[in-house]
């Protein structure tokens, strides 16, 4: 069953474009690993939500208070560090040995235990290997914090050689993690480029037996997948040996046979996909830098007023309460600073999350779908290329984490909309966009009309068509050329 999860991960982040290299600092003193994030203030933070870049998701979240989770990336010369501060409404909490992984149900159902409780999963490698690391974190109860994992490919075991912590108030936990270069046998350098995958799982289930949660179909677990880029020069790096060959910077694919032309297509639709979100982290730069500044003075001043608790090799910390409640309102602070700092993700405009849709669908899903959409015409308008339609459907239902009929429902219901020609908020927007661009508002809405009517019957009758024939029947039908055609579709995607 392992080797099942791990397939259907690789095969899910083909389709969710990973994010690109993240630049990891170093660390600026010394790290104690005793769960208190306090002291991360310079480290890399990677935010873990819907819509995100890099971020693909599996089940329902029902905003920031159901589950919400921030990465933190730093290194030095002797191991790298890793840290996340989790917001969950219901903690689930239960222990799951590597040998006990795997539930076996009738009929020959299997099913990884962990994915039924909280829990953090870790993958890290380094480039040019083969084989990366996973380790399994379970929240720290009144037993401690528990972990186990090894090497891909080898025997897992509890506890391996690396430091780890864990402070749990309220709603509220913290991992810390220290990955000692010398246990995954890395010689790190600057400029590297570390594969990483980071998994949460959310079950909202305590006290419910395994089978009963499978049986509900409830699952939920959001992941993060990019590059980590190290940066800078730590004191005491370990030189690689003489007789080891230099490693690739980046991250590289060993050859193989050649790729199904269907596979090859969805690859580089992937690939194109991370690009254009590269290129939109750009333009929001500015941005998030000011709100990262202004927001990291006012941490720093709540901080350093506050004193926190101690954990010691993945013990919760024992204070009184005083100390307790202390060291949630730090925690809490820093979160309000990742809330402020983080690139905002994209959000459905309200007329979307007002449309008739599958009640298993929420709101976050709702903002991924928009996320793809954007981007995928975002492309369009700007290279001029052309696409099968149906890869909307797959892309959306992939990055939101649903069924494909879920994601072509909503299609075919926002098209509806979108083809009535008396809906007035749909006129209002149109007119808008053809002001915006010096068009013609009745050719405008003759040309949304016509596309929206002929994608929605297609997506409705489970058919395939491009973009281009589409635009093409469009324009027939408006009478604007294709240059029009184009800044009309840009327009109307303005926020």
């Amino acid at each position: 069953m392992r080797h099942t999860v791990v397939i259907m991960l690789n095969l899910l982040c083909w389709i969710v474009a990973p994010a690109g290299a993240n630049e990891v600092p170093l660390a600026a003193h010394v790290v104690t690993i005793d769960g208190d994030l306090r002291e991360w203030g310079q480290a890399a933070w990677i935010s873990v939500e819907p819509a995100a870049d890099g971020v693909g998701l599996r089940g329902v979240f029902h905003g920031e208070q159901d589950h919400d989770a921030t990465l933190l990336v730093q290194w030095d010369a002797e191991a790298l560090y890793i840290a996340a501060a989790v917001t969950d409404d219901t903690l689930d909490v239960g222990r799951v040995l590597p040998t006990q992984r795997e539930w076996n149900g009738s009929g020959g159902q299997r099913k990884d235990r962990m994915f039924y409780y909280d829990h953090l999963k870790a993958f890290v490698r380094e480039p040019g290997a083969n084989a990366g690391y996973n380790l399994w974190f379970a929240p720290a109860d009144e037993n401690g914090l528990f972990w186990w994992g090894g090497r891909q490919r080898q025997a897992e075991v509890v506890h391996p050689p690396i430091q780890a912590a864990s402070i749990v108030r309220g709603t509220t936990r913290t991992f810390e993690i220290a990955i000692p270069w010398t246990w995954m046998e890395a010689y790190p350098q600057p400029g590297d480029v570390f594969d990483g995958t980071f998994l949460f799982t959310d079950s909202d289930r305590p006290g419910e037996d395994v089978a009963v949660k499978i049986a509900s179909n409830m699952e939920s677990w959001i992941w993060w997948q990019g590059g980590l880029e190290l940066v800078g020069q730590p004191d005491g790096l370990r030189p690689r040996p003489a007789k080891e060959p230099p490693r690739p910077k980046q991250r590289v694919i060993a050859a193989a046979e050649p790729l199904d032309p269907r596979i090859a297509e969805a690859v580089a639709r992937s690939r194109e996909i991370a690009i254009a979100a590269a290129a939109d982290s750009v333009r929001q730069l500015a941005q998030a830098q000011a709100a990262a500044k202004a927001a990291a003075e006012a941490a720093t001043t709540v901080a350093g007023a506050v004193t926190g608790p101690t954990a010691v090799s993945g013990v919760v910390a024992t204070t009184d309460v005083a100390a307790a409640s202390s060291a949630t309102g730090s925690l809490r602070a820093r979160l309000n600073r990742k809330l402020l700092a983080r690139r905002a993700a994209l959000r459905a405009p309200q007329y979307l999350q007002s449309l008739d849709r599958d009640p298993e669908l929420s709101d976050a899903q709702v903002d991924s779908f928009y996320a793809v959409l954007r981007r995928q015409m975002d492309r369009i308008v700007q290279q001029r290329i052309t696409t099968r339609v149906d890869f909307f459907v797959i892309d959306m239902a992939s990055a939101a984490g649903c069924r494909r009929d879920q994601s072509r429902n909503f299609l075919v219901d926002l098209l509806a909309k979108l083809a009535e020609p008396h809906d007035e908020v749909v006129a209002r927007w149109i007119a808008a966009a053809a002001t915006t661009s010096a068009l013609d508002g009745p050719s405008s809405a003759a040309f949304v009309h016509e596309v929206s009517r002929r994608a929605g019957s297609t997506f409705k009758k489970l058919g395939i068509t491009t973009s281009q024939e589409l635009i093409k029947r469009g324009r027939k039908e408006s009478g604007l050329d294709e240059d029009e055609a184009y800044m009309l579709i840009g327009s109307l995607l303005s926020p």
